[in-house]
């Protein structure tokens, strides 16, 4: 008598990738149209959440698959020559999803975390790169309390911010004076580094444009991005009467790449010829936060405006040279409160505003300061308001008519003073994190 043999059963796991293809033929691409606003915007929330949930799966499966060799058992070069080959055609993005699953692997609570769909894989780049750098001497305990430390942060920070908080990671477990060395060293080992690769290059198209691209030093950079920002600001339209096509390159719905593209062509034309090298120098303003202990040892790195940190040496460097200027902490203080008799907020005001708030302070806004008006939040200088620092807060146009037009809320954080918002009709007080060291 025969026996029939018994068919193996698919694994779960491959069970649980049919059922997502299934729920995927389910769902109409034209189907989203009519749904209610809050709806959509919680599908796509979720949908996000999916995704990279799908892809912690997706950097399980490649890691695995690349330790099978496989590839090379196949004649490809690499795992991820293999899988572009088979979809999508990328094999740059196909060996970096393979390169950051095997990160990963070394931070298994991260991977975790955005296997819940609690973090996004982009967030999840950075505290896998972070952990990995870690000092030698860091313990199993330490290493843990770090990554569980930035994967809480990932919820409140921009990607800017987590990646700046990371490098300061180790002020978990070891004393501030040591942990402001490591940082300053490091930062300078980067800069060094960042000069070392820097390039330009620019061609002729010959239909009057020229286009181009550059490596600089981030530094460098948001002086540049400040100066491109500053003009390009929606709130200066009004002042652009004079620029050839301002009535469509400066249209209120103007691409903000084009936008910025037209800002920078509007800074070359105003490049100060007699103060380029040899007849002075040139740079674009930005503010340097640092405390006095900078100024006497200069150990300490410092913040710029932006919220990029550079090292002591580059801050006393550029203060020297640059339109920098230096906020000392601790040290004597500037006048800049002022009273009723005064409407708009002064240039040192406008400074002290911007260092606190970092750009705008509504919930998730990341407009920079170089976009934002400055707001008497407590009540209308009409109205009898005092022009003070206590009084003002940072916002850009668009959320300045929010408040105004919907009548939100706002106070000053209890605990370190910072802008806090209430929607009309909400107990909840929610602010703009930006991470400062």
């Amino acid at each position: 008598m025969s026996v029939a043999p018994v068919a193996s059963l698919p694994h779960p796991l491959v069970c649980a990738v049919e059922q997502i293809e299934g729920a995927l033929d389910g769902m109409p691409i034209d189907g989203w149209s009519g749904l209610e606003p809050v709806t959509l915007r919680e599908s796509a929330e979720r949908l996000m959440r999916v995704e990279a949930r799908v892809k912690a799966q997706l950097m399980a499966v490649t890691r695995a698959l690349d330790e099978t060799g496989l590839a090379k058992a196949s004649g490809a070069s690499s795992t991820g020559a293999m899988l572009a080959g088979s979809f999508g055609g990328d094999r740059r993005a196909a060996d970096g999803l393979i390169n950051q699953a095997k990160e990963l692997d070394r931070a298994p609570a991260t991977e975790d975390a955005l296997a819940r769909g609690a973090i996004g894989p982009a967030q999840a780049a950075i505290i896998a790169k972070a952990v990995a750098e870690l000092p030698d001497d860091t313990t199993p305990e330490q290493k843990q309390a770090c990554e569980d430390t930035l994967i809480g942060d990932a919820g409140r920070y921009s990607l800017k911010d987590l990646r700046s908080r990371s490098k300061r990671i180790t002020d978990q477990f070891k004393p501030e004076p040591e942990v402001d060395q490591i940082e300053n060293a490091n930062l300078e080992s980067q800069e060094k580094d960042a000069w070392r690769r820097s390039e330009f290059w620019m061609v002729n198209d010959g239909d009057g444009t020229c286009r181009g691209g550059f490596r600089i030093p981030e530094a460098q950079a948001d002086m540049l991005r400040a100066a491109i920002e500053a003009i390009s600001a929606p709130r200066r339209d009004h002042l652009h009467d004079h620029t050839p096509g301002a009535e469509s390159y400066y249209d209120k719905d103007l691409e903000h790449r084009h936008r910025l593209g037209m800002g920078f062509a509007e800074l070359c034309n105003h490049l100060p010829g007699d103060k380029l090298p040899g007849k002075g120098g040139l740079g674009a303003t930005l503010m340097v936060r640092f405390d006095f202990e900078t100024l006497l040892r200069g150990i300490k790195p410092a913040t710029l405006s932006t919220g990029t940190r550079i090292s002591a040496g580059q801050a006393r460097q550029m203060a020297c040279r640059l339109g920098m200027i230096p906020q000392v902490f601790d040290g004597k203080s500037l006048p800049l409160d002022h009273g009723h008799e005064q409407r708009l907020f002064t240039k040192t005001q406008r400074q002290a505003l911007e260092n606190r708030d970092g750009g705008c302070t509504f919930p998730e806004c990341d407009r920079p300061p170089e976009w934002c008006e400055a707001h008497h939040w407590r009540m209308r200088w009409a109205d009898g308001s005092d022009t003070t620092l206590d009084d003002g807060v940072l916002i850009c146009p668009f959320h300045h008519r929010t408040i105004h037009d919907n009548d939100w809320a706002i106070r000053m954080a209890p605990v370190d003073g910072h802008p806090e918002y209430r929607a009309p009709g909400s107990d909840a007080w929610k602010r703009n994190h930006r991470w400062r060291p």
